[in-house]
């Protein structure tokens, strides 16, 4: 009988392989947080880090926690010559093809975490992330040392065996307990007992804690579900539990947007190839009508990202910023007969010569528009705003329209409408800095348009509760002036369209946004 011990003797004998190819990484004087933003998709590479990080720590009494740590103590010489250095695994073999599905099973589980975290307001941490990662590395090695009878195991999950049990009868060993010694092993960080925490004076949250330890195992469980079958009776099961521990009733249908950010928030197809298919993959949402929750544009948008994952992985990536962030000028240089639309600074990512949606009232639009220009139109602000939103949903056609405002260091709703079915959008919030596009957006007239050309960088750099309650939906941002001062944020899209927002809504949306703006500020002075 196999024991811990034979199996540990393996992998100590193990040169754990990276999976990016060396020619996927920067250039040797790239800045750190280039290398990075790369090295962060590789795991197995990371664990590399790691331990030699923590090697060079070994007199003192801390570890490394986090990836930014471990570079920051690496340094960039050594950085580009252990990266370089780490065997790389062999390509089309029953070793890479398994692997990539576990760790993108990991990744999923990670992404998961975290807006489940921020759905319940629980600080989350990098160290959270590289916990959450790291928790399934036992199914890792696995699947290097014996891909064959990892294989025959999956199969057998799919036909309704318990893919737990059906590993430690194969193993011989408890795969918690397996899962600790290799992460003790490698160095990496995982959840601390009561007597590590005392030990260390640090404080963890008792709330944050139980979370930790109900959600790791339920997160990379579902992730597991999620891949096999998306209708099947675990995933059902799965999700109700989710319902009760999240409170969200409508968990199962929350779960398709969870997935697809999961699947945006992966830029490098080596590793992300398991996570970008999730969707894809389903046979029963890809060729079922009854989709079990997913709209036809996530239907399309799974397509894509099937289709696209090495293109978009190769290709650059375009500015989320489609226009100059000039500020609004001062009342006195406005000449209200012209355009007062800023100027483009950045080429619009291109969408196969778009034409107007059809729904589209111009007319509406630009009644409204010229009536922003018409002074003695107005007795007040609040009929300015009411109008103005009229104009965008009957004008302009777009869906969803939430009004924000600044609030102790927050962005936070104030109004919204055509927002019914979204509570996250209705109850959006976030800090004014939480990024360096969304400060931009704080202190100058700026607008932004989220799209799928754009929506990668997207995920990355602005505020996860936004890209979350927007749904995978593209959608306009904009900021509004009174004076010099930025007081209100302006979120819309076209939810449940059966066109999707272009070029022209575009410039049609900053026009009327400028002239709007005027006009609140014409009424100020």
């Amino acid at each position: 009988m196999t024991t811990d011990t034979d199996w540990f003797k393996r992998v100590q004998q193990l040169h754990l392989p990276a999976v990016l190819p060396v020619n996927s990484l920067p250039q040797a004087d790239a800045p750190l947080g280039e290398w990075m933003d790369v090295i962060r998709e590789d795991p197995l590479l990371t664990i590399h880090l790691f331990r030699f990080a923590n090697k060079m720590l070994a007199s003192h009494d801390v570890s490394v926690r986090t990836l930014d740590q471990a570079v920051s103590l690496l340094g960039n010489n050594r950085l580009v010559e252990l990266t370089t250095k780490v065997p790389r695994i062999a390509e089309n073999t029953p070793s890479e093809k398994g692997l990539l599905r576990v760790i993108g099973d990991s990744l999923l589980a990670a992404s998961l975490m975290r807006q489940w975290f921020e759905i319940r307001r629980i600080p989350w941490t990098e160290a959270d992330y590289w916990m959450t990662l790291f928790y399934d590395i036992g199914l890792w090695v696995c699947w290097l040392l014996e891909p064959e009878k990892m294989e025959t195991i999956e199969n057998r999950v799919r036909e309704g065996e318990n893919r737990e049990h059906l590993i430690e009868q194969f193993m011989g060993v408890n795969t918690r307990d397996w899962n600790l010694k290799l992460c003790n092993y490698f160095q990496l960080p995982v959840l601390p007992d009561e007597d590590t925490i005392a030990q260390s004076g640090a404080h963890l949250q008792p709330f944050k804690k139980s979370a930790l330890k109900f959600f790791l195992p339920f997160s990379h469980e579902l992730s597991f579900a999620v891949r096999q079958d998306w209708n099947s009776d675990a995933m059902k099961t799965l999700c109700r539990t989710g319902e009760t521990s999240l409170g969200l009733p409508d968990f199962y249908q929350q779960l398709k947007v969870w997935v697809a950010n999961a699947a945006r928030e992966f830029r490098l197809h080596h590793t992300a190839t398991a996570a970008r298919h999730l969707l894809a993959q389903q046979p029963s949402v890809s060729t079922s009508h009854d989709c079990g929750g997913f709209s036809e544009s996530d239907l399309a948008a799974a397509n894509k990202i099937a289709a696209a994952a090495i293109e978009r992985s190769k290709s650059e990536q375009k500015s989320i910023w489609d226009i100059t962030d000039e500020s609004l000028p001062s009342i006195s240089e406005i000449d209200l007969g012209t355009d007062t639309s800023f100027t483009d600074s950045n080429e619009w990512p291109i969408l196969n010569k778009p034409t107007r949606r059809l729904s589209v009232d111009l007319d509406a639009q630009k009644e409204i528009r010229r009536q922003f220009r018409n002074r003695k139109t107005w007795h007040s602000a609040l009929e300015i705003q009411e109008s103005a939103l009229f104009g965008l949903r009957k004008g302009l056609r777009l869906s969803r329209i939430v009004t924000m405002e600044a609030e102790g260091g927050f962005w936070q709703v104030f109004d919204s409408d055509g927002c019914k079915t979204s509570p996250l959008l209705r109850r959006l919030k976030f800090p004014m800095h939480s990024s360096e596009f969304i400060t931009q957006l704080s202190k100058k007239v700026t607008t932004l348009w989220v799209n799928d050309s754009n929506r990668e960088k997207a995920d990355r750099l602005l505020p996860p509760p936004l890209m979350m309650a927007a749904g995978g939906e593209g959608f306009f941002l904009r900021s509004f002036a009174i004076g010099s001062d930025i007081t209100m944020l302006l979120y819309a899209d076209a939810f449940e369209q059966s066109d999707y927002l272009n070029e022209i809504d575009y410039q049609l949306f900053r026009d009327y946004c400028a002239d709007w703006n005027v006009a609140l500020n014409k009424m100020r002075s």
